[in-house]
C-alpha cells in the first residue's frame, strides 16, 4: 500500500519544487517594461499577482477533477466490497 502512494507523492513534491523557481521569475520582460514608466510602477506588483493567479487556475481545475475521479473510484470500490 505504501509503495502505491510513493510515486504520486514524489511526483507532486517535484512539481511543487520546480514551480517555486518560476515564482521569482514572473514575467521579467513584462515587468521591466512596466517599471520603466511611472504609471507602470504602480501596477507592476498587481501584474505579478495576476500571473500567479493565471498559473494557479489549471492546477485548481486538474486538482478538482482528480479529486472527483478519486472520490467516484472510492465509492465504486466500497460499493463493490459491500456486495461481496
Amino acid at each position: 500500500m505504501r509503495k502505491r502512494w510513493l510515486l504520486p507523492v514524489l511526483f507532486v513534491a517535484v512539481m511543487i519544487a520546480l514551480q517555486v523557481s518560476g515564482w521569482a521569475q514572473g514575467c521579467s520582460g513584462c515587468r521591466a517594461a512596466l517599471e520603466q514608466s511611472e504609471e507602470g510602477q504602480s501596477i507592476a506588483g498587481s501584474f505579478n499577482y495576476g500571473i500567479l493567479f493565471l498559473m494557479g487556475i489549471p492546477y485548481a481545475m486538474f486538482g478538482t477533477a482528480g479529486w472527483a475521479f478519486y472520490r467516484a473510484y472510492r465509492k465504486h470500490v466500497l460499493k463493490k466490497a459491500q456486495q461481496e
